[in-house]
């Protein structure tokens, strides 16, 4: 009598079978790390925004407002310098910013009512979102952008400060 050596077929297909859901898990986790940064930076200004929002309802502060160039953003605020004169001044914060995204990762593109608006890519900060202490903001809508792929994210801001992230680009 001869003992056979090997593996059956039935072992061999579940084998193969493991090996097609792990290296199809393995593929959806790593996915595409433009559109996962995308994603992050996208949620990370929105929860930012809201932060800023709150922020100014609880304490009572003077307006802020939200600076945006096509490599980041900045939250601002109206500095008095003397009797006649008020800037607007970057806020050095860890959650505030200033953020700048990597460069060729992330653009940033803003419009205002219902129009583009142009975004300068590396000067000062220019305020375009207005944060109320009474909680109001710019209605506005920004746009996220991955070039050289259709990766875009939209987030629109409304009037009385509600902030939503959105796949697609709203209907009006």
């Amino acid at each position: 009598m001869r003992t056979q050596r090997g593996f059956t077929l039935m072992e061999l297909l579940v084998v193969l079978v493991l090996i097609g859901i792990v290296a199809g898990l393995a593929t959806l986790s790593i996915g595409d790390g433009a559109e996962r940064k995308l994603r992050s930076e996208t949620e990370r200004l929105a929860a930012t925004l809201s932060l800023a929002r709150d922020e100014l309802l609880i304490t009572g502060q003077s307006d802020r407002a939200l600076g945006l160039r096509r490599d980041g953003y900045s939250f601002l605020e109206l500095v008095v310098l003397d009797d006649n004169t008020r800037e607007w001044q970057p806020l050095v914060d860890r959650q505030l910013g200033p953020r700048q995204f990597e460069p060729g990762l992330i653009e940033v593109e803003l419009e205002l009512d219902g129009e583009r608006t142009p975004l300068p890519q590396t000067r000062g900060w220019e305020p375009h979102i207005r944060l109320g202490n009474t909680g109001e903001m710019t209605p506005a809508l920004i746009i996220l952008r991955v070039p050289g792929k259709d990766l875009v994210r939209h987030m629109r801001v409304e009037l009385e400060g509600h902030v939503e992230v959105l796949d697609v680009i709203p209907q009006n």
